[in-house]
């Protein structure tokens, strides 16, 4: 049964929706049906990483980064070498402290 007017607000209603054949209320946002919900996606749950594991996957992503901001012909031929080191702690040094 297709409406002229919003029983809601009294707002001129147009034609339903040729999608979904829904009538809805460009004022008030009234519809004749409701919206059809997606169903969400469960996700499994997130696990906790420790401190450890976290560096562990910032220093892979720094080193990737690290790599992807070298020009790519010195990618691809092996040139260009590491990155200028500076005198900061190692990363290994950052994942693996010692005690002292």
């Amino acid at each position: 049964m297709v409406l002229e007017s919003c029983p809601k607000c009294s707002h001129r209603l147009g034609p339903p929706l040729k999608s979904s054949g829904r009538q809805v209320c460009m004022k008030c946002g009234w519809s004749n049906r409701p919206r059809k919900a997606a169903t969400p996606t469960q996700n499994p749950p997130q696990k906790d990483l420790s401190p450890i594991e976290i560096q562990k996957i910032l220093a892979q992503a720094t080193e990737k980064s690290v790599h992807n901001m070298k020009p790519r012909h010195k990618r691809n031929s092996g040139e260009g070498g590491d990155p200028p080191q500076d005198d900061g702690p190692s990363i290994d040094d950052l994942l693996n402290p010692r005690s002292k």
